[in-house]
């Protein structure tokens, strides 16, 4: 599975599809130039975050050390990319629990007393925190970089075609 298809999901929440696209574009500074600093405006800018929803998932990856905020401002990677895994980004913002609950929305619903969509549930989690975990920011990085290039190509062909 690309990466970038896994900010699609309806399993998160806007805060945490907010905060993987932050990581996504530092982590795609820190490829050009390690350390890279980025200012928030630029980081809503580009992911088209508001402020408050901005400084609210850079908080919180703050508090889980994802990220840093130095001193002369804006924001940076705690640690290189390719050792921040996607996981670590849900799990900062959306918590583990996500993996306990129901796809359904059901309060009850395990082993004992499964929802109707348990069996294929339990299998799809399992496999989906396995992608997630051995994806890392670079990862996600790359395979967005990988889209906009293509996503340019074929724009530039569609023109010189008209």
């Amino acid at each position: 599975m690309d990466p970038a298809e896994l900010l699609q999901s309806p399993l998160y929440s806007r805060a945490c599809k907010n905060a993987l696209r932050v990581m996504e574009r530092l982590a795609a500074a820190s490829v050009q130039r390690p350390g890279s600093v980025r200012h928030p405006d630029a980081l809503a800018a580009e992911t088209g975050a508001s402020g408050p929803a901005l400084e609210q998932a850079i908080n919180l990856l703050s508090l889980a050390g994802l990220v840093e905020k130095p001193k002369a401002g804006g924001v940076r990677l705690s640690r290189a990319a390719s050792r921040i895994s996607m996981l670590d980004v849900v799990q900062a913002i959306d918590g583990a629990g996500l993996w306990a609950r129901c796809i359904l929305g059901l309060a009850e619903c395990s082993d004992e007393e499964p929802c109707p969509a348990h069996e294929v549930w339990k299998k799809t989690r399992a496999l989906l925190e396995y992608q997630l975990k051995s994806r890392s920011m670079a990862d996600l990085a790359e395979a967005i970089a990988r889209r906009r290039k293509t996503r340019r190509s074929v724009a530039l062909r569609a023109r010189r075609r008209k």
